[in-house]
């Protein structure tokens, strides 16, 4: 599905980076050698705090050798054509200097481009830098890289199976989720949530979905778009939790986006797909039929909420629009259930 991001976003980040100037060095001699020694790290070392120097610092008026600098710690950092020697101590001296490198980083071209090349390194070691942009860099485009960089290492932290990170990553998502605006980087977020089975990170995805699908209206393309990505976190963390407290909480987070989403929709299979995955958690099914009008597929997801409530699957209906509270007394037969 194609995604939306803000043209301000795209103008920063996609300009393809071509070398600029004399390189600093070089460590290609070094990227198939089984065994890394003290002064080929040393070489490393040296070659990636240049480069990431150069990325925090250096001024241009279209930001080429920046971007340039960028590119070639990215492109060091694949595991093609490197040995398992190289990808570890390359990403290890890597990261720290993109660390060293981040104080100076004071224009917005200079921090989207290093959390850019943090992001794309997919390094555990990085995420503490992601965490703390997403807390606090003052720049949108910045924390969107961030936060995408932690939903790209989440492969890497379930693969070392290491639970207290994919907690610590949605204790920094928690305490971001009030204030961030940015449909994109909260897209991302709620990504990264719905890769981890960590209970902390299911309560947060639920806590956090019921939250923002309040905030934003559907009708926007970008929002849109982010809660079809709601839409599948919460149900892939639903399918994989255990507690029937966090089913019942991932659950509400779903009844949640049947009362808040409104036709039209800026993505036009967002209600055909909230309801298909209802169905799909659920194994059962409301009157929804998605050629029906978009009004129809609405009444029928306020179906599931009253379902869902009168089934006591969930201990209370969401926060309903005041446009549909008719509705729901139609269905429901009377007053809405307290």
């Amino acid at each position: 599905m194609k995604r939306v991001v803000p043209m301000a976003v795209l103008g920063i980040l996609v300009l393809a980076g071509q070398g600029f100037g004399q390189p600093i060095g070089t460590i290609e001699n070094l990227r198939d050698k089984a065994a890394i020694t003290d002064q080929d790290r040393q070489q490393i070392r040296a070659w990636a705090s240049a480069m990431a120097n150069n990325l925090a610092t250096y001024r241009d008026t279209d930001c080429r050798a920046m971007i340039a600098a960028r590119d070639a710690i990215v492109n060091e950092g694949r595991k093609e054509g490197r040995s398992p020697a190289f990808c570890q101590t390359f990403g290890d001296e890597a990261i720290a200097a993109l660390k060293a490198a981040e104080k100076k980083a004071v224009s917005q071209e200079a921090r989207v481009n290093l959390f850019m090349a943090v992001a794309e390194l997919r390094r555990i070691e990085g995420i503490p830098l992601l965490r703390a942009a997403i807390e606090k860099d003052p720049y949108a485009a910045s924390r969107y890289w961030a936060a995408r960089g932690l939903s790209m290492v989440a492969d890497a932290v379930l693969e070392r199976n290491t639970p207290h990170v994919e907690a610590e990553i949605a204790d920094s998502i928690a305490k971001v989720i009030d204030a961030e605006t940015s449909p994109p980087t909260l897209l991302m977020l709620f990504d990264a949530l719905g890769r981890f089975d960590h209970e902390r990170a299911h309560d947060v995805l639920a806590d956090a979905a019921g939250k923002v699908v309040t905030r934003v209206s559907a009708a926007d393309p970008i929002a849109s778009q982010m809660e079809d990505g709601i839409i599948r976190s919460l149900e892939k963390a639903y399918m994989r939790e255990v507690r029937p407290e966090g089913k019942t909480r991932l659950l509400s987070a779903l009844a949640a986006l049947c009362a808040s989403i409104m036709p039209p929709t800026g993505e036009p299979n967002l209600m055909a797909n909230l309801n298909a995955s209802l169905e799909k958690i659920t194994g059962e099914k409301v009157g929804f039929v998605p050629t029906d009008s978009p009004v129809m597929q609405k009444l029928a997801l306020l179906e599931w909420v009253e379902k869902f409530v009168k089934d006591r699957k969930i201990p209370k209906r969401p926060a309903l629009p005041s446009a549909v509270e008719q509705a729901v007394k139609d269905i429901g037969g009377g007053e809405p259930t307290p």
